[in-house]
Parts: C-alpha cells; sequence; structure tokens
C-alpha cells in the first residue's frame, strides 16, 4: 500500500488490512508531495509499529522506521506470563498477537454475555459479570505464571517483543507495574488519537506514570497477591496504582482506541468520576454551575468535527458532573 495524502479512504483501507489480519508492507510518499494536513496529521511513530515493512521515499524519514518500529522477537527470555483478557462481546482481537510473542503466555478470557464460550490459543471462563475489580482480582487466584497482564478485548500488542518489552521493564528501576503505549487505530477520530498521544506519548525511555491502565499492564503475580486489585466496578486500575511505582513503556505498543458516541461517552464519564471523587480526587464538573461554565469549550471541537462532536462534548460534560454527585 502507498500512502500519498493520508486520507481517510487510505486511513480506513490501513485499518481493514489490519482487521483482515493482512500483513501490512508501506510505501509512504515524499513529504512535499502531499498537503498541510496529511504533513501534520501522518504520525511516524503511530504508523511504524503497525508495519511489517516500511518504506519513506522522502530520505529525511529513513530512520524513522527503525526508531519507532514496534520490537521484533528476540531469544533468551524464559519469562512466562498470565493474560487475563476480560470479555462480553465477540472474540478478542488481540488473541494471535499474544501467541506469537517471544515469551511463552498462557491466555485466559474471562467470559460474560455475549462473550465467547470457546477462543482457539485461550482458555475460557465463563463467569458472571461483577465489574472490573472482582473479575480482574478472581482470575488471580489460580494463576502459576511469575507476571500477569490485565488487557482487553479490543487491544492488540504490535511486535513479537511487546510483552518481553514490558517483562524487561518491570524489571528495571523497582517499578509494581509496567504500562504499554496505546496506539489509536489509523481510522480513530481526531479528538480520540489526541487524547491518546497525551496519555501514553511516544518515546523510547521508561518513565514514572501516574496509574496503571488495564488496557495493557504487566505486574508480578506476586505483587497482586500482596496489593490485590480492589473490587470497583470501574477504574479499578487507578484505585489499585495509589502510593505504587507505576512504569510507562514507550517502546512495547498496543493497539488499542474507541470509536465515541454520546451514551457510551455519558456512561463512561459518569461512573469513572465517580470512582475518582470516590478516591478523593476534586470533581472536574462539580455543579450546574460547573457544566454551564465548560461550554465554552466545546465550540472549538464542535467547529473542527462537526455537529456529532458537539454532542459527545455535552456528553462528556453531563456524565462527569453526574458522577460527582453520585459520589456525594
Amino acid at each position: 500500500m502507498r500512502i500519498t495524502t493520508w486520507s481517510k479512504d487510505e486511513r480506513s483501507e490501513l485499518a481493514n488490512m489490519i482487521r483482515r489480519d493482512q500483513p501490512i508492507h508501506l510505501t509512504v510518499a515524499r513529504v512535499s508531495d502531499r498537503g498541510h494536513r496529511a504533513r501534520r496529521n501522518l504520525r511516524i511513530d503511530e504508523i511504524a509499529p503497525l508495519c511489517d515493512s516500511l518504506i519513506f521515499e522522502d530520505p529525511k524519514f529513513a530512520n524513522a522506521a527503525d526508531l519507532y518500529s514496534a520490537p521484533p522477537a528476540q531469544s533468551g527470555c524464559d519469562a512466562q506470563v498470565t493474560a487475563i483478557i476480560p470479555c462480553n462481546r465477540g472474540m478478542p482481537i488481540g488473541i494471535k498477537a499474544l501467541q506469537s510473542q517471544d515469551v511463552d503466555i498462557d491466555i485466559r478470557v474471562f467470559s460474560n454475555g455475549d462473550g465467547p464460550h470457546d477462543v482457539p490459543g485461550a482458555r475460557v471462563v465463563r463467569a458472571k459479570w461483577e465489574g472490573h475489580g472482582p473479575t480482574r482480582a478472581r482470575a488471580i487466584d489460580d494463576v502459576e505464571t511469575e507476571y500477569v497482564l490485565f488487557t482487553v478485548d479490543d487491544a492488540m500488542p504490535l511486535g513479537q517483543g511487546c510483552i518481553r518489552t514490558l517483562v524487561e521493564a518491570l524489571e528495571t528501576g523497582g517499578w509494581e507495574a509496567a504500562v504499554a503505549r496505546q496506539i489509536p487505530w489509523p481510522d480513530a477520530d481526531a479528538v480520540t488519537a489526541a487524547r491518546l498521544r497525551k496519555w501514553t506519548p511516544p518515546g523510547h525511555k521508561v518513565v514514572p506514570m501516574e496509574q496503571t491502565d488495564h488496557v495493557a499492564t504487566l505486574y508480578r503475580t506476586e505483587t497482586l497477591r500482596r496489593f490485590p486489585v480492589p473490587p470497583r466496578p470501574i477504574a479499578e486500575d487507578a484505585w489499585w496504582s495509589r502510593g505504587r511505582r507505576v512504569a510507562y513503556v514507550p517502546a512495547a505498543p498496543v493497539l488499542h482506541s474507541h470509536t465515541r458516541h454520546p451514551k457510551t461517552l455519558f456512561v463512561r464519564n459518569r461512573d469513572i468520576h465517580k470512582e475518582l471523587v470516590a478516591m478523593g480526587n476534586a470533581p472536574a464538573i462539580p455543579h450546574l454551575g460547573a457544566a454551564v461554565a465548560a461550554l465554552p469549550g466545546v465550540v472549538r471541537p464542535t467547529l473542527a468535527y462537526g455537529p456529532m462532536e458537539l454532542m459527545n462534548q455535552l456528553a462528556e460534560i453531563a456524565g462527569q458532573w453526574r458522577g460527582a454527585v453520585i459520589a456525594r
């Protein structure tokens, strides 16, 4: 595939190739041949980890693929990891990627609702859904490996050395958890992509992070037995992280992002902000007056991305306000 303008069609084509599990061999046209929007939005640090091979026609970017490529397989690491994946919809997308890692991974899918009864290459545990915290806490009971990876059914590790990179980071610097970098899907909306870049930015060094993120976080099993996952329905990763030493590992990328919908955004913001306020954090939107004061902030994204983004922004504000009210 050759990228020339980084148009919506090109982004969609690349995303569909990934969904079809096709090899990604990409050629990127010279920067001077593309428009301003493409030069601004085409992120080498987000494209390179997706590709099996990457060629830049512009020699200025000749080394970029090596700098940001997903970690390849290496020999010599005998780590054993149990991957815990709660799932209530379809088939987890990261199973094949986890199976291809250069460390031994026991994949366990904790399935409920419309989740699968059988997943090739994984052990399926059908269990009643009791919330994110209780599900992950229960999953630790019969883990026998030294390490545990908490991840989700719509996240995909990139590179055969992704999980090993987390293991290696965890064993340096006295960390208690190691968090992977989240890369948005090529066809993700601009708001989601920008927020993920802020939450898990590109880089090469392991640095401290405010909290774990169960999209993809590695722990020692012994650590989770000494400090169990709190039985919270959501934001259990934020609760667990208080007082913990958490590492962010930008060289371990996973593909993960959500499509924005008003109803989903309202519910998620309500539930997460309820937990954050219960933890002792100041509410983002403590009262209706604050909600009204936040309204001017929706103008710019609405002008940039259209009427649906207005609904998304309002849903987030309403959810944050409602979460604060419930937490009182």
